[in-house]
């Protein structure tokens, strides 16, 4: 069977990958490093902004920093942060960027390989109680999952729960498309909804998943509760199973004539809503 384009273009960039990243195995703080687990190919995350972005908010999180020869000066600070952070710094051609961001990718003279530990634990984001939680089961599209990760940093929320099935993970698609807001976000995964929903009400938390048919209106929430907030496939919504260890399922009020909104949009409107009303409510000093 003959590759199709993208399959070639993955095929190079996994070659080219796993050799940049295992030339430098005499360097301690990259050996092992460059997957994020058996047979996966590191994250890795190219174009101006989007690094710049990366290195300014987490410069640890980067193993390997690659930069286009002759544009070491213009990315002098993102090298010497990266380098000072303990990450490696490869100056390769243009061809071999190419190879790495895939044949049709615009990276600017830059690529920034990630290391291993994207995800926290549950019980690491639980010792700071978030308030709220976000938890997505059935989100799929990684870009949504980018756009509601972007929507709940910039709404104050610190930490996101993922479904391990049918829910998009941090792949680059996920991270291009939050702005740079995963690395300010606590991100964990879990195997089992019902289950890690039943651990966060021993933990004080009330579970409003949000839904188009809700008995609770968005603006009828209680947010002086410690809140997790469930969201759900966009063509399916909440299943049935998570939909019974909820505390409220609360829907957004609609005014037109389309019956739903793209799960990031709802996840805004939810998340800024409970930090106008929390914010509202707080007493101003003099």
């Amino acid at each position: 069977m003959k590759r199709g384009h993208h399959d070639l273009a993955s095929f190079i960039q996994r070659r080219a990958l796993r050799h940049t990243l295992s030339s430098g195995a005499d360097n301690s703080e990259a050996k092992g490093v460059g997957t994020h687990g058996r047979g996966e190919l590191p994250l890795i995350i190219f174009g101006e902004e989007r690094v710049r972005e990366l290195i300014a908010a987490a410069p640890s999180r980067v193993c390997k920093l690659c930069v286009r020869e002759g544009a070491e000066k213009r990315y002098e600070s993102q090298i010497h942060a990266v380098r000072h952070s303990g990450g490696e710094i490869a100056v390769m051609s243009t061809t071999e960027l190419a190879s790495l961001a895939g044949l049709e990718a615009r990276h600017q003279g830059i690529v920034a390989a990630l290391r291993q530990s994207s995800y926290a634990s549950l019980d690491e984001i639980l010792i700071r109680k978030p308030d709220p939680l976000v938890i997505l089961d059935g989100v799929t599209d990684p870009r949504n999952l980018g756009a509601v990760m972007r929507a709940a940093e910039c709404a104050g929320a610190s930490a996101i729960v993922l479904a391990k099935d049918r829910t998009a993970g941090l792949t680059p698609a996920a991270l291009s498309s939050s702005a740079g807001a995963w690395a300010h976000l606590s991100i964990a995964r879990c195997g089992n909804v019902a289950r890690t929903l039943d651990t966060l009400k021993g933990e004080g938390y009330w579970i409003a998943a949000m839904d188009p048919g809700g008995a609770t209106s968005l603006y009828d929430l209680d947010v002086t509760r410690r809140l997790a907030l469930v969201l759900g496939s966009e063509g399916h919504g909440i299943r049935d199973i998570v939909r019974k260890n909820t505390d409220f399922v609360v829907r957004i009020p609609l005014y037109g004539r389309v019956s739903s909104l793209n799960v990031s949009v709802a996840a805004a409107i939810v998340l800024f809503e409970i930090a106008h009303r929390r914010h509202a409510s707080t007493p101003r000093s003099a």
